[in-house]
C-alpha cells in the first residue's frame, strides 16, 4: 500500500472513532486539555497564540481563547485559497462563517509578523508520539508552519487520535510534541 493510500486509510479509521465517540466524553477531554495548556510553562509564557476555532469533531480550544483573551493574544487561520491566512482574534462578535468550510474565522487585519508567535496549537486527523501529524490531505499547516520559525508547534488532540505511526512524506512538518488529555505535557 502507498503512502497516500494508508493516509487515506488512516483518516477512514479515524472518522469512524470519531463517529462512535461520546460527545460528552470528548467535550469533557477537551475541557481537561484546556485545562492542561493553560497550566503548562510554554502556554504560560507565550504573548502570542496561534490557536484555531474549531471544526466539527476537532479537539474544542474556544475555552481557552475566549478566557485568555486580551491578556494573550490569539492568531486564528483562515483558508485564503490554498493556504491559510492568520488574522488576530478580536473577540466572537468579530467571527464569520468562512466561505470553504464553514467555520468560523477572524474578520480582522493579516497577521503577518510570525516571529511574534510562540506557540502554535495544531488541530489535526492524527498524530503520533515522533510528532507527525495527519491532516485532511490539503497540507496547509504543512506550508504555514516552517514560517513560524521561533514558535513551539503542538498538535492537540482526543485520546483516539494518538497512533502508532502516521504514514509520512518528506513535505510533512513535524511538530515539537503532540498532546492528547492527560498523555503527555507541552
Amino acid at each position: 500500500m502507498n503512502i497516500k493510500s494508508k493516509k487515506k486509510e488512516l483518516r477512514r479509521l479515524i472518522a469512524e472513532r470519531r463517529t462512535s465517540a461520546d460527545p460528552a466524553l470528548l467535550a469533557e477531554e477537551s475541557a481537561r486539555l484546556v485545562q492542561e495548556i493553560e497550566e503548562s510553562e510554554f502556554f504560560k509564557a507565550a504573548g502570542c497564540v496561534m490557536a484555531y476555532w474549531p471544526m466539527k469533531g476537532e479537539m474544542d480550544l474556544r475555552a481557552l481563547i475566549i478566557k485568555h483573551h486580551p491578556a494573550k493574544r490569539f492568531v486564528l487561520p483562515v483558508v485564503a485559497g490554498d493556504v491559510l491566512e492568520l488574522r488576530l482574534f478580536e473577540g466572537e462578535a468579530r467571527l464569520v462563517t468562512g466561505s470553504r468550510y464553514g467555520i468560523l474565522e477572524p474578520d480582522g487585519a493579516t497577521f503577518r509578523d510570525y516571529a511574534k508567535i510562540d506557540l502554535v496549537l495544531v488541530p489535526g486527523v492524527a498524530f503520533d508520539r515522533e510528532g507527525y501529524r495527519l491532516g485532511h490531505g490539503m497540507a496547509y499547516y504543512d506550508r504555514l508552519l516552517p514560517r513560524l520559525t521561533r514558535a513551539h508547534k503542538v498538535g492537540v488532540g482526543f485520546d483516539f487520535q494518538l497512533v502508532e505511526s502516521v504514514p509520512v512524506e518528506p513535505h510533512d512538518e513535524v511538530l515539537d510534541a503532540v498532546v492528547v488529555p492527560g498523555k503527555q505535557a507541552l
